[in-house]
């Protein structure tokens, strides 16, 4: 079953028995568009020159997420650095969340539930992880990339990045040991696996937009 990197990314940040995101939703966004970005990066649609981001390859996926990041990416009347993607992208992930959500509810992997408060007024939707196949996979593999040194694939490094972006990576090291473990395994493959100059600035890049992001609207909302 072929998942993108930024469906990947969506499952692991989800409770999969309560159905709703383990981070705010401004962490969220902001990691999906760097999922987004990556993605891109991962498929050889866009580049880094000169710390900014260039489209490459203007060939259309039929893919809604991919095709529509990279339509605005393009339309930009001058190239800008990966951070100024990351807010764009970000302010539009809900929009991009909802469609990766359906695909995965679409694929039977999660269920789609509508919790109804104050008579009806308000809904809330939850998507409980139904098929766990795939994402047992996906953090089996992770941890034995970190806890077991098993030799990483690109998009098991890209993955860790963002959890650690995010502050995820407790979802898969639970114990204090593990997580210290976890953080300075994941500093070591972005630091030394062999891939390509773009994808490498690429990935530098974004991840510290996320977190100057997430950081910054957390300091912005404790002040308010």
């Amino acid at each position: 079953m072929e998942l993108h990197l930024f469906d990947k990314f969506i499952l692991l940040a989800l409770d999969q028995k309560k159905g709703k995101f383990l981070v705010d939703s401004f962490t969220l966004n902001y990691g999906l568009a760097g999922a987004i970005l990556l993605e891109l990066s991962e498929l050889q649609k866009i580049e880094v020159k000169k710390r900014r981001i260039v489209v490459v390859d203007y060939k259309l996926t039929n893919h809604q997420v991919i095709d529509a990041s990279m339509k605005l990416i393009n339309k930009s009347k001058k190239n800008r650095k990966p951070r100024y993607w990351i807010y764009k992208l970000g302010n539009k992930s809900s929009g991009f969340r909802k469609f990766v959500l359906n695909n995965l509810y679409q694929k039977n992997i999660v269920n789609e539930e509508v919790n109804s408060y104050l008579w009806g007024l308000i809904k809330i939707k939850r998507y409980p992880v139904i098929n766990t196949k795939e994402i047992d996979t996906i953090k089996d593999r992770i941890r034995k990339i970190v806890l077991e040194k098993l030799k990483p694939d690109m998009e098991a490094v890209l993955l860790l990045s963002l959890l650690s972006s995010c502050k995820l990576t407790r979802i898969l090291f639970v114990t204090k040991k593990e997580h210290k473990e976890a953080k300075k395994r994941i500093k070591e493959l972005t630091q030394n696996i062999e891939i390509s100059e773009a994808i490498s600035q690429t990935l530098k890049e974004i991840q510290a937009a996320v977190m100057v992001a997430t950081t910054s609207t957390f300091i912005s909302s404790s002040s308010s």
